[in-house]
């Protein structure tokens, strides 16, 4: 069976000319883009799966910061709570020392030890020196105060 002979066959049997839409985006995007695009489409699958690991990845790491984050700040506020009348920044940095703050525990917490604080796109990893990084004194004092107002 051949092709027919009608006028827009060439619209419809496209073995080897490239489509009206392809020739659209090849004006815009040069040879070079064409040759990315087609990579993309050929290992589109491979692509995206990494893409959403890595999402997966960071959401798991912001989940892992918000799960530390409460257990230090709940240890906390229990040993702080009976000893603070106003909350002041003067008072909680001067009880704040006498305070044993959970780091290990805070740690262990978490399954996949990887830490990131919402926002960030960089995971690192959850060792005890990350955790106190990333909640220093002037943080967990701010926390603090944020907490007790609401």
């Amino acid at each position: 069976m051949g092709e027919p002979d009608f006028w827009f066959a060439q619209f419809i049997f496209m073995d080897n000319t490239m489509s009206i839409v392809q020739s659209i985006i090849h004006g815009f995007i040069g040879d070079f883009g064409m040759k990315v695009g087609d990579l993309y489409y050929a290992n589109s699958l491979w692509i995206n799966g990494i893409i959403l690991f890595y999402a997966l990845i960071v959401y798991i790491s912001w989940r892992n910061y918000e799960r530390v984050h409460e257990v230090i700040i709940s240890s906390i506020l229990e040993q702080l709570e009976p000893k603070l009348k106003n909350w002041s920044k003067s008072e909680i940095t001067r009880n704040l020392k006498s305070v044993s703050i959970p780091w290990d525990k805070a740690r262990k917490t978490i399954k996949i030890p990887l830490l990131a604080k919402s926002g960030t796109f960089l995971p690192k990893f959850a060792s005890m020196g990350t955790i106190m990084a990333l909640f220093p004194s002037d943080v967990l004092i701010q926390i603090l105060r944020e907490k007790k107002k609401n």
